[in-house]
């Protein structure tokens, strides 16, 4: 899965030691002009958050109730300028919402 299916869980971890629920997302889509890419991107994440919110998560892993919430976004590419508004943006609702949102290539990789 990816992003582009957004009405679809990529992935979902706990991390015991931390405390945490990860929701995935990968994202292997180049950054385009139009900002497409950008606005499939927000759709996942609003996917995500309804999953989230709806009480689904709890009802597909009952094991991370009452853990926090990561939602994870996984990038091959370098975001544009507009991605990083974008991510700070989202930082900040999610916050809001309860949730942390960290995005960055794969673990020990780097960007295309």
């Amino acid at each position: 899965m990816s992003v582009i299916e957004t009405d679809k869980i990529d992935a979902i971890g706990i991390v015991k030691e931390e405390l945490r629920v990860y929701l995935t997302i990968i994202d292997p889509l180049v950054w385009d002009d139009l900002n497409v890419h950008l606005f499939t991107l927000q759709e996942k994440i609003n996917s995500y958050l309804y999953f989230f919110e709806s009480g689904e998560l709890i009802k597909t892993l009952p094991e991370a109730d009452g853990l926090d919430i990561v939602i994870e976004l996984i990038l091959k590419y370098s975001p544009t300028s507009d991605a990083i508004t974008f991510f700070d943006k989202t930082i900040q609702i999610l916050l809001n919402k309860g949730v942390v949102f960290v995005f960055g290539p794969t673990k020990g990789m780097e960007y295309c």
